[in-house]
């Protein structure tokens, strides 16, 4: 005939599973941040492929703005470039879609930009120029806005195009030649302080193809 527990075996079991889920919890939580970060780079990875096969097709990097309703994560731009499109165009960490339903921002420098205001378009870096592309940011995880813009540009709009710092106080960036990596430094340049939130140069080498950026 088995015996019941007594209360102190019973207090000890409970303190000794109460140790193995404070040991386990914060290791399946760093375990799931791993994974959605190595999806958000998959994704920005397939983001680049698609940039570059539009670039193939119409030998200029494709448009940041088309017109006001249409911009760079339309349908009608990379969509149909890229597998399972409509999971791709979206960050696993992204939760705010009141100025994007991707997470993602492009660099305005590579594109074509119509300024909506006064109906001008500016030009973006020709091809023959981008003479840097490893180290030109072409795709990243945007904060507030669908359009990355380089550090020194326009103080008007230049902080509403800084990056997410949302990948465990790390951002990923997917550059112009094709890979993918995550940057945890981050620069604010006269912009405000928020945590994870900043620029990803203090100078426009990590926006700018033509630029050498220095180790």
């Amino acid at each position: 005939m088995s015996r019941a527990f007594s209360l102190i075996e019973l207090l000890i079991v409970i303190a000794i599973v109460g140790v193995l889920t404070s040991v386990m919890v914060p290791t399946i939580g760093g375990g799931h941040a791993v994974a959605q970060t190595a999806l958000c780079q998959a994704n920005q990875r397939q983001l680049v492929f698609g940039a570059h096969s539009y670039r193939n097709d119409h030998q200029e990097h494709p448009p940041a703005v088309v017109s006001m309703q249409v911009h760079w994560d339309d349908e009608s731009i990379l969509w149909h470039y890229l597998d399972n499109a409509e999971e791709r165009m979206a960050c696993p960490e992204h939760d705010d879609s009141q100025y994007s339903t991707t997470g993602y921002n492009y660099n305005t420098m590579l594109g074509d930009e119509r300024q909506l205001g006064s109906g001008i378009t500016v030009k973006g870096v020709p091809l023959s120029d981008c003479a840097h592309p490893a180290s030109c940011a072409m795709f990243g995880d945007g904060h507030d806005n669908k359009f990355m813009r380089a550090t020194l540009s326009s103080l008007s709009i230049r902080c509403g195009g800084r990056q997410s710092f949302r990948h465990h106080g790390a951002t990923v960036v997917g550059w112009l030649d094709g890979h993918v990596s995550t940057q945890a430094q981050k620069f604010n340049n006269n912009c405000n302080d928020e945590k994870l939130v900043g620029f990803l140069s203090g100078d426009n080498t990590a926006y700018d193809p033509r630029i050498m950026r220095l180790p």
